[in-house]
């Protein structure tokens, strides 16, 4: 997938699928301390390839996230292991050679060393105007949130095919939330503007 040899995490596109598949894994994130950020990054630019995986470590567990299409999520946890490099001919641009390195942007650096204290499943509203007057509205998978004991949260949104890193006070955007932190937990905020 994505040209990097022998790794193929599942795609997942629900809430449901997201936490049967990952929630025991995402749940343990939560008391641990934020130690690194990776991403495939441009050589001599430095800025992460945001259609690649980027990979997020913490105290003895790792999270690899990528996004595709609307509603994807691909999560996995040891798939990337080893820093394995894309074949260039499966690359947005082959012409631009990418190489792992830390994603080194200040607004994330903040981060590092902080405690995850909540994960939420981040679902957008998707609105489509029909021809015939018709409307077709759902809740599509956006991406995750972590939130940090600092007070401020790590989204790692979808963005088509994309997987945007930002940092926001936690609930920030036009997202509905779903908790991850406690088996069985479930608080979802619809936010519909």
């Amino acid at each position: 997938m994505w040209g990097i040899a022998g790794y193929r995490p599942e795609p997942v596109t629900t809430v449901a699928g997201l936490r049967g598949a990952h929630g025991d894994h995402l749940r343990s994130l939560v008391g641990r301390r934020l130690t690194r950020m990776r991403g495939l990054c441009y050589v001599g630019e430095g800025d992460r390839c945001a259609t690649l995986p980027v990979v997020l470590e913490f105290a003895g567990e790792r999270l690899e996230v990528a996004a595709a299409g609307f509603d994807r999520l691909f999560v996995s946890r040891e798939e990337l292991a080893g820093d394995p490099l894309p074949d260039t001919d499966d690359q947005d641009d082959p012409e631009r050679e990418v190489a792992w390195a830390d994603v080194a942007r200040a607004e994330l650096d903040v981060l590092l060393g902080a405690t995850v204290a909540a994960v939420r499943v981040l679902e957008h509203d998707f609105r489509l105007a029909m021809v015939d007057g018709g409307l077709i509205e759902a809740w599509l998978l956006g991406g995750l949130e972590l939130v940090f004991v600092s007070g401020r949260a790590l989204q790692l949104v979808n963005v088509l095919d994309a997987l945007e890193l930002t940092v926001e006070a936690p609930g920030t955007g036009p997202w509905r939330r779903t908790a991850l932190d406690l088996p069985g937990q479930d608080q979802r905020a619809p936010d519909r503007s």
